[in-house]
């Protein structure tokens, strides 16, 4: 931080900001609000909350200004009390900030951006991106959005945006919304590489600010063009890579930006695959769950596969009720996950029935062995001999 500080001294035409996006306030998750939907609750607090520490980390490290790179709210139809909350977080910002329309919050006829609150909190510092006129934050600094005016474009609203502009001598910063060619998300991208590097060539802007993608990804040889992600994670591990973080920049005119990621997100989705083979790696498994860390502010959903016998089965499933209600959220994928109980020699005699519950018991073990069954009917018979070793008490 220091050594960043120091390359700016006296350099009037240097600038430090942060880059951000997708913050999506008022996002809710279905798997939050199940039951009593307390970690739904905990979960938007701290959305809030990571808008603020972005307004503490903007003072720590000398940042002038934020922009928000689209998507700051979840749809313009929010209920008026998540709207009024966010906004409340927002113009508290101890530093100016910029947003830009994207697709969740898009500048079209009924967009939230047309509320007259908007013009209101102008003073306090809150500006909204409405066209891609130069904005001038202090002499030397400008700012261009390419706004978004449908949820889902079909021209390259920052190649319009860059197209016009004249040189610069100063810093010029884009703000743009969408998804890049070449990046993963082939299907509906609209922003090119090829306008930046043109404007970049003749001086017409020095960074580019990109939102949409909700995880943290450089987009250029020289890092002139990034996503910044989201600052607080949205969804699992298995879409949204690194997500949580802000970009702190700083641009000059002369050279190409300085950009560090900084993690200020709170909460971590997991999605978990895990082959059994035996109880040993049922347990294996639930000791990993057990050592994450934060788990009120954890998500996981899971997909298992491979065999156990009736006891390791009756442990797993016990586990797993007696972890759940430590994490905000632990759940089975609807799809892909599938343990097939084998019972073993003993696993009967295990249970401690007798009478009907042991005869029952028996006959659920033959089916499931009688290759002169479906398999379905198997595995039903199979998951019926798992239900009776949990009542019978060897899964509680």
């Amino acid at each position: 931080m220091d050594e960043q500080r120091d390359s700016r001294a006296g350099d009037d035409s240097a600038v430090r900001f942060l880059h951000t996006s997708d913050w999506q306030l008022g996002m809710t998750r279905w798997f939050l609000k199940e039951g009593d939907g307390e970690a739904q609750a905990r979960y938007s607090a701290d959305r809030l909350e990571a808008v603020r520490g972005l307004g503490r980390l903007a003072q720590e490290r000398g940042a002038e200004f934020i922009v928000v790179a689209g998507d700051v709210f979840e749809s313009n139809t929010l209920p008026d009390r998540d709207f009024q909350r966010s906004l409340d977080v927002i113009r508290e910002l101890p530093v100016p900030v910029y947003l830009l329309p994207g697709n969740h919050d898009a500048l079209d006829a009924t967009s939230i951006y047309h509320r007259r609150v908007f013009g209101e909190v102008e003073e306090k510092g809150v500006h909204v991106l409405r066209d891609s006129s130069p904005v001038e934050v202090r002499p030397g600094v400008e700012i261009v959005g390419a706004p978004l005016t449908t949820r889902a474009p079909d021209v390259d609203v920052l190649a319009e945006a860059l197209e016009e502009l004249e040189p610069t001598g100063g810093v010029r910063i884009a703000v743009a919304h969408g998804q890049v060619a070449g990046f993963g998300a082939e299907v509906g991208a609209t922003l090119s590489l090829d306008a930046v590097a043109a404007a970049v060539e003749k001086r017409a802007v020095h960074y580019v600010a990109v939102g949409d993608s909700h995880s943290t990804q450089r987009l250029d040889g020289e890092g002139r063009v990034w996503f910044s992600g989201s600052p607080e994670t949205t969804d699992y591990d298995d879409k949204e890579r690194d997500s949580g973080n802000v970009l702190v920049v700083d641009a000059w005119p002369d050279r190409a930006p300085h950009v560090e990621t900084v993690r200020v997100g709170q909460w971590d989705f997991r999605a978990m695959e895990r082959d059994f083979a035996d109880a040993g790696d049922a347990r294996a498994w639930l000791d990993e769950l057990r050592m994450l860390s934060d788990k009120s502010r954890t998500c996981v959903k899971y997909s298992l596969r491979g065999t156990l016998n009736l006891i390791a089965d009756a442990e797993l499933k016990r586990g797993l009720r007696e972890i759940e209600p430590s994490f905000a959220a632990l759940y089975r994928r609807g799809s892909g996950s599938e343990v097939t109980v084998v019972p073993e020699d003993g696993d009967i005699d295990s249970l401690g029935v007798n009478g009907f519950p042991l005869d029952a018991a028996e006959r659920l073990k033959a089916r499931t062995a009688d290759l002169t069954l479906a398999e379905d009917d198997r595995r039903t018979a199979a998951d019926a001999l798992a239900l009776l070793a949990r009542l019978a008490g060897t899964g509680k």
